[in-house]
């Protein structure tokens, strides 16, 4: 009816009621935050086993006392990890387990990066190192550009060229080959070394020590990978280049009654990789 004061609303709609409570207890939470921050500066809580983030979270109030990182860690169901480990503190000085690595401990007395090669049994090996643009953009002015495979300070000359702008890559040429190589056979630098020690420096077949220069080729089972490369899961060993080419090659288009070979039957029956990995899932590393 005209003139009639409208009736109070009593009901609210189900997104409306989950709005609202999502709001109360975001600003039920801030307000418990900054009581407990009072006046300083606001860092960011989150903390792990050896670390600590001293980021601020000044500018993210309402991220639960967190920094926008952790925060967003935290909202995709993951467990706190550190964010860099120049922004990441050790308590009492406690660093990675794994040989050459600083960084703080995560878990397992290992940091984030080689905590994660463990739980996906991979072998650790050294975590790839990362710099700024600005960093890279002045070594380039320079002419003096560091590898990030070996870390030694190259020429320019040194370096292919990454894309038409002509910029270069971050490997030089040699490292470069070897991390495509690696790539290839979906192996890690890390666990070719672990094969390499494992053969004691020799090839897995005619046992002659590798004497360095031209790398040791990956051998791998052509029945599960037919191409050049492979799945990484069918590699057998390292063999010099005359035993893959003349010896493997030869052997294995035989018809196999042919194949009397003593020497290389018992490695294509039992290659070192194969025993390499039963190793290491035996001792969990």
């Amino acid at each position: 009816m005209l003139g009639s004061s409208p009736r109070p609303r009593t009901d609210q709609s189900p997104v409306r009621e989950r709005y609202m409570c999502s709001a109360a207890s975001l600003i039920g939470s801030y307000v418990s935050w900054t009581d407990r921050a009072g006046d300083g500066m606001r860092h960011c809580e989150a903390s792990g086993h050896g670390w600590t983030c001293d980021r601020s979270s000044e500018r993210f109030p309402l991220t639960r006392g967190l920094c926008k990182t952790h925060y967003m860690q935290q909202r995709r169901g993951r467990e706190l990890a550190p964010v860099d480990l120049a922004r990441s503190v050790a308590d009492g000085g406690r660093v990675c387990a794994f040989s050459g690595c600083g960084r703080a401990v995560s878990a397992r007395e290992l940091c984030t990066g080689h905590y994660q090669q463990c739980v996906k049994g991979q072998p650790l090996s050294p975590l790839r190192k990362k710099r700024g643009n600005g960093v890279f953009r002045k070594m380039i002015e320079r002419g003096i550009v560091e590898c990030l495979g070996c870390g030694e300070a190259k020429p320019l000359a040194e370096y292919s060229l990454l894309n038409a702008s002509g910029a270069p890559r971050p490997y030089c040429k040699p490292c470069n080959a070897e991390r495509a190589r690696l790539g290839h056979y979906k192996v890690t630098r890390g666990f070719v070394d672990l094969l390499l020690a494992f053969q004691q420096g020799r090839c897995a077949v005619c046992a002659r020590p590798h004497a360095g220069g031209r790398a040791m080729d990956i051998d791998h089972d052509h029945a599960c990978c037919p191409g050049p490369g492979s799945c990484g899961a069918c590699v057998r060993g390292l063999v010099c280049n005359n035993c893959n080419l003349h010896g493997l090659g030869w052997y294995e288009a035989l018809p196999p009654e042919l194949r009397t070979f003593d020497l290389l039957d018992e490695y294509l029956a039992d290659p070192p990789a194969k025993r390499l990995r039963a190793e290491l899932a035996l001792t969990g590393a």
